[in-house]
């Protein structure tokens, strides 16, 4: 039931979730802007210069965020409005919530061993 935190992705979560350096980057840059719903909607240009990175590498992070069930899609962004992400739950977890949006499975890929 616990919604993804910066304790749990540095407990092993980055490593559980098969992330990049860059991916876990821009996902703790989610996670900072979030509100206690678990809703950020900061730009890719603001992510971007956060870290110093290209907006490029900031949209193959959220690519593959949103393929391994960290984030989900709660709104898309249309002009003058950035797409508003919604944290996912610990994989494992139930979902938060009846009604709510559920975490994707989580792939095997990456190097990880299927248990």
């Amino acid at each position: 039931m616990a919604r993804i935190n910066a304790r749990w992705l540095a407990r092993g979560g980055l490593h559980q979730l098969g992330l990049s350096m860059h991916e876990g980057w821009v996902l703790l840059a989610l996670i900072d802007r979030a509100d206690r719903d678990g809703i950020s909607w900061p730009s890719q240009l603001r992510i971007a210069a956060d870290l110093g990175i290209a907006r490029s590498t900031v949209q193959e992070a959220l690519s593959r965020l949103r393929e391994v069930g960290a984030v989900i899609e709660h709104e898309p962004g249309r002009v003058g409005r950035s797409t508003r992400y919604r944290i996912g739950d610990q994989p494992g977890e139930p979902a938060r919530a009846a009604g709510r949006l559920r975490s994707a499975n989580l792939p095997v890929s990456r190097g990880m061993l299927a248990s």
